[in-house]
């Protein structure tokens, strides 16, 4: 049996050869000079004898034909240990952006046209949002080192796993078993703070929205942006969103659920839409479509606004002029229209859903009626050359064409005097509604009442109710 000691400071002799042992008891090789072709062909030759001789003294690793490396040529390998695999997350594409430099994209963003930043608007987004059970990425769990053998068949302990965690996940964040992808347990703004991922259905934004943010689109309970909206940006919410800030033009804001926000200034091509309740403090130019109420804190000038709910504008200065304003509920307001006599129509008891197939069907029975009659006129002028026996069968044909178009006209009219009929039924209960006035309402202004409509042609003083009475404007 080979003393191990000896065999490393030695070496172990077989034949002409001296064998050595790596200082790490990984190798047994030969320092075989490769230009010295004579040893060389002599180990090989020799070498079923040397390797039976090894296999006896139990080497581990002999290999089935020698390897030269540099000046040795080796004879056995040891099996180094592997080591462990920490633990990962591999994050799927759409979360990517969270990784990257904040403010890479905000810098470089900084000197572009108009025309490229707005598919920017998009590119940059820094405000990812999941939707409940939706994957962010996939979870590796750590795979354990294996153990390895030197040249004596020694085991080799693998390193310990030393490296932590790349990542923890929140409370609203967990992995799935059957197929360890991460998914989220609320909808909400994905967060990676430090080491830690979490999911905030209730989120606030310490600043605007402009490039370092890219445009939002919020899913969650709420979210709270502290600073404006800035020029072309959008912001799309599902949940509550509360603009503690203003906008700049071209903005667009979409909300399904309540919205507050300072003021729409500088609204120019500027639109919001909501789904619930609306409090807003100013609005100037922009365009409005609120289902639900709509609370205005200071004023709202030249705008085109739709309200399936009811307006209220009675705090701060409370005034309604210039534009176009269409409530299905009731107005009430401290002053409406200004002393510059500036155009402004206002209706209460409009639904739009209702008013705008209603006025359709309107111009649509006209025309048909014009048509029916211009039809007739012809279909007379025919019986009348018939009856004289006038009528020629090129025009006997025309006549029939004629009778043909008359009928179909009579048909389409009788269905559209129908629908009128069925909306009349309908809008004649939005003919109730009110428009309240506490202060004053100025010339220029135009009150409507569903379709019945009364121009302010003096200063009234309020407090005035105006209301609709057998189909005619009253004011108490």
């Amino acid at each position: 049996m080979i003393e191990r000691r000896q065999a490393k400071t030695e070496g172990i002799i077989i034949d002409e050869f001296i064998i050595k042992v790596s200082s790490d008891d990984m190798y047994l090789y030969v320092e075989i000079d490769p230009k010295n072709p004579i040893l060389i062909n002599s180990l090989r030759e020799k070498w079923e004898a040397i390797k039976s001789e090894l296999e006896k003294e139990k080497f581990y690793g002999i290999l089935s034909d020698p390897e030269f490396v540099d000046n040795q040529l080796i004879l056995a390998k040891g099996n180094p240990p592997k080591s462990p695999i920490p633990e990962k997350i591999e994050f799927f594409e759409k979360f990517i952006p969270l990784l990257k430099n904040e403010k890479s994209l905000e810098l470089s963003n900084k000197e572009i046209s108009e025309e490229v930043s707005e598919d920017l608007r998009d590119l940059c987004q820094r405000i990812i949002c999941v939707k409940k059970e939706e994957p962010i990425g996939r979870w590796y769990p750590p795979i354990p080192g294996t153990p390895g053998l030197n040249i004596w068949g020694d085991p080799i302990e693998p390193p310990p796993l030393t490296e932590k965690s790349t990542f923890v996940l929140g409370n609203n964040l967990y992995i799935d078993e059957n197929d360890n992808l991460i998914k989220a347990k609320e909808n909400g703004v994905i967060i990676i703070e430090k080491d830690k991922i979490e999911v905030y259905p209730e989120y606030t934004l310490k600043g605007d929205v402009d490039f370092s943010t890219g445009n939002i689109y919020f899913i969650g309970k709420s979210l709270i942006i502290q600073g404006d909206i800035k020029f072309g940006f959008k912001v799309v919410c599902k949940g509550k969103l509360e603009l503690q800030g203003s906008t700049e033009n071209k903005v667009y804001i979409e909300v399904e659920g309540n919205f507050i926000c300072h003021g729409i200034i500088r609204g120019e091509e500027t639109t919001v839409k909501v789904k619930g309740e609306t409090e807003i403090k100013s609005v100037e130019f922009a365009i409005l479509e609120i289902e639900g109420d709509l609370i205005i804190n200071n004023y709202l000038i030249f705008s085109k606004t739709i309200v399936y709910g009811n307006i209220k504008s009675v705090a701060g200065k409370g005034i309604i002029y210039g534009g176009n304003i269409k409530c299905s509920g009731n107005i009430e307001a401290k002053i409406l229209g200004n002393e510059g006599h500036t155009p402004t129509k206002i209706f209460a008891g409009y639904n739009p859903t209702l008013m705008e197939p209603y006025k359709k069907a309107l111009q649509e029975e006209a025309i048909l009626k014009e048509t029916l009659e211009r039809l007739n006129q012809g279909i007379k002028f025919g019986e009348k050359l018939k009856k004289y026996e006038k009528l020629t069968p090129e025009k006997e044909k025309i006549l029939f064409k004629l009778k043909e178009e008359a009928e179909k006209c009579y048909n389409t009219l009788e269905k559209i005097k129908n629908t009128i009929f069925d909306l009349k039924k309908i809008i004649s209960e939005y003919k109730s509604r009110t428009i309240k006035v506490l202060e004053k309402v100025y010339p220029g202004v135009i009150l409507g009442i569903t379709d019945i409509t009364y121009t302010i042609e003096e200063e009234k003083r309020g407090p005035i109710t105006f209301c609709i009475e057998a189909d005619k404007f009253k004011f108490i």
